[in-house]
């Protein structure tokens, strides 16, 4: 029988080729094979639970990927595949309507699919050479997503995308390299054991590779550049998934890098707790500026990651007490999902009536939308963190380890890391009032009455699940809490398995942050970033010319550094050909050394003994007394002689040419080997310089 990892994995591998090819003859066919291959492998992922709620669930295939297959579930991997099987079943059906007036229909389901096979092997590996692999074919893969409207836009967005994703993954397979060195294993279970006897110095170094690889996906700061324009250009479908699951692959890997390998290392906790603040308040911040829907929500995603992070660092901070910020992190990690699937199937169902996202054209679009409205707001609340609604559960899990950290530490630091976790909250509630409002409230006349049953049932399917599932996490957020503590621990943290959610303390929070909101909301975005002329609503991005890290800061470095090492390397290939060329003049001038050093021959002045009467010659070659035959046997002798000289010295000659001409071969190989290699060397120089601009970044 063929083990369920297995078919959940190798499913969407199959579907993803095996569509493309009905869908050249049969689109309807196609919607329904998709539709069918995802809802199969949720299924599949449910029959799961049992095995999982008792313990690990391990799997290998050995002689594939090089090192073997090794699959592994554990509750927090399960989490991951149960939202992503969720995910895609719902972002599947919604497509079979969005996708239906775009071109390219049948790459793009090959390629959605190809994203959600990579996607569930990422959750699944329990070998971080495998887990590199599928997390760099998903990148390239829903970079096929991201440009799917072939504009200058999209490519833009998708150069973005691609570079940072390549980039991490360079910077992620370093880690792996240096983790294969220190360990002497690829297995994740078996590096965090072999961390144990590394020193803290290589702890940081490989901790730093790994988050920075894994933290460019999870939009952390300031690595997440590519996050606004890659969710504004890709298809509504193809963005909710990215928010809601892409964006947790790079999460998971910064959790399995904090509380798996690094055995919960405290200053690497600390790092990942900073960066979290700083991505609340900077999300958040350009996420109340921005006016174009999916910028606003995309920015919102880095604000809520920021909380992530939050719990993440917790989870390190607190040690053995962690397990309620473990909780925490990942009920959000669930939570966020779910909302933010919501959120952006609602903006998906905008942009395909009226093909516009920016509020200044469609303020006022669903004042009367009834149905529209009433799912959206449950995203809204749920996002909030409304008491009610799924986010409420999350936020409060997160904000209690915060408190227990400050009682542990008597650290001042975890009351300012309260203050922006307040902060953070309020500004959540300002810009998706901002939204809410903006569509759903004012008054627009130029959309009374239009566009009515627009959306179709199938595509308001998705949106009704995901809002039951929002209100029944916000009212029963313990039946949540005993399936992921049902099996005990994760990650060796024990969970709590029931909690007390609605007391007055967190209600009281939950009052004063959406109050706080309301003001910011009232008093900064109604009053300085909207305008009113002409009974027009004007939306204002003051942001949209200030200092961007990618236009301004990333792309001209990086392309300075590669000029300037292009001019370098330039140099030194052409010192280098100099080099060459001197050693082979010197070594032309060693061939022709016999000039110098074979004597001139002066016949004229050799003393020539002939027969026995041995016949001399004077001074200047006259020969004194001689016969006749005597005589001519002297010349020819004499002729003898030189001749032989001659063809001795053209021996010689041709030798040292023979010599000279392979010497030159020889050293033109050379030169021709040097300037191979010094490319490479340039190649190799570029990739570590921008690796550690990347590390000294943080």
């Amino acid at each position: 029988m063929i083990n369920k990892l297995v078919l959940i994995l190798t499913i969407p591998f199959l579907t993803a080729g095996l569509s493309y090819y009905v869908g050249k003859k049969s689109e309807r066919i196609r919607d329904l094979l998709n539709v069918i291959s995802t809802s199969l492998v949720f299924i599949l992922i449910i029959m799961l639970y049992p095995e999982v709620s008792k313990g690990t669930i391990e799997y290998s295939i050995h002689n594939i990927m090089g090192t073997g297959l090794h699959l592994k579930v554990d509750m927090l991997r399960y989490a991951m595949l149960f939202i992503s099987g969720l995910a895609w079943f719902l972002a599947t059906m919604f497509s079979t309507q969005y996708i239906t007036r775009y071109r390219h229909r049948n790459r793009y389901y090959m390629f959605f699919m190809l994203t959600y096979a990579f996607t569930l092997g990422v959750f699944m590996s329990d070998n971080i050479l495998n887990l590199f692999t599928f997390f760099e074919g998903m990148s390239l893969a829903s970079y096929a997503l991201v440009i799917h409207d072939e504009d200058e836009f999209s490519h833009d967005a998708g150069i973005s995308y691609l570079s940072m994703a390549l980039a991490g993954g360079l910077i992620l397979l370093m880690g792996i390299f240096l983790a294969f060195d220190y360990t002497n294993t690829l297995e994740i279970s078996g590096i965090a054991k072999g961390m144990e006897n590394v020193s803290l110095a290589k702890q940081y170094i490989l901790g730093t590779l790994f988050i920075i690889g894994f933290g460019i996906k999870a939009s952390m700061f300031p690595l997440h550049t590519w996050l606004p324009q890659t969710y504004a250009a890709a298809p509504a479908p193809a963005t909710a998934i990215l928010s809601a699951i892409l964006l947790k692959t790079g999460l998971f890997g910064v959790i399995i890098t904090i509380l798996e390998i690094l055995n919960g290392n405290v200053v690497m906790s600390y790092v990942v707790f900073g960066i979290g603040l700083i991505n609340i308040l900077l999300g958040g911040f350009f996420a109340i500026m921005q006016r174009n829907i999916k910028r606003i929500i995309a920015y919102s995603s880095m604000s809520q990651t920021g909380f992530i992070l939050l719990g993440i660092g917790l989870v390190g901070i607190l040690g053995n007490h962690g397990g309620i910020a473990l909780l925490g992190t990942i009920m959000y990690m669930i939570n966020h999902a779910f909302f933010k699937l919501l959120l952006f199937f609602s903006a998906g169902a905008i942009y395909m009536i009226l093909k516009e996202m920016s509020l200044n054209v469609i303020w006022g679009f669903g004042k009367h939308k009834k149905k529209l409205k009433m799912f959206f707001l449950i995203g809204v609340l749920g996002i909030m963190g409304v008491p009610g609604f799924n986010g409420y559960t999350s936020k409060t899990l997160i904000h209690e380890a915060i408190i227990e950290a400050q009682h542990l530490t008597h650290s001042n630091f975890f009351n300012i890391a309260e203050m922006i976790f307040y902060i953070g909250g309020a500004m959540t509630v300002a810009y998706m009032l901002k939204l809410f409002v903006a569509i759903f409230i004012d008054e627009n006349k130029n959309y009374y009455g239009q566009y009515k049953n627009r959306l179709k049932k199938r595509a308001q399917l998705p949106l009704m699940i995901l809002s039951v599932i929002i209100v029944f996490i916000g009212i029963f957020p313990n039946s949540i809490v005993r399936v992921l503590g049902s099996s005990g621990k994760i990650l060796s943290y024990n969970i709590p398995v029931d909690i007390k959610f609605f007391t007055y303390e967190a209600l009281i929070s939950s009052v004063i942050i959406l109050l706080f909101g309301g003001f910011i909301y009232l008093f900064i975005v109604r009053r300085v970033l909207i305008i009113k002329k002409d009974d027009q609503l004007i939306f204002l991005n003051p942001s949209y010319n200030w200092f961007g890290l990618e236009k301004d800061l990333y792309y001209p470095l990086f392309t300075s550094a590669f000029k300037g090492f292009s001019i370098f390397f330039k140099f030194m290939d052409v010192l280098l050909i100099n080099i060459v060329n001197i050693i082979i003049k010197i070594s032309t001038f060693i061939g022709n050394i016999d000039k110098v050093i074979l004597p001139k021959l002066e016949w004229d002045k050799m003393i020539v003994v002939v027969d026995s009467k041995k016949m001399n010659t004077d001074i200047n070659g006259k020969i004194i007394k001689t016969s006749t035959l005597a005589k001519e046997k002297y010349i020819s002798e004499k002729e003898n002689i030189k001749n032989k000289l001659v063809e001795g010295k053209e021996k010689i000659i041709e030798t040292n040419e023979v010599k000279n001409q392979r010497l030159k071969h020889i050293v033109g190989n050379y030169n021709i080997k040097l300037s191979s290699i010094t490319f490479s060397v340039f190649l190799m120089g570029f990739v570590i310089v921008i690796s550690y601009l990347f590390i000294f970044t943080i």
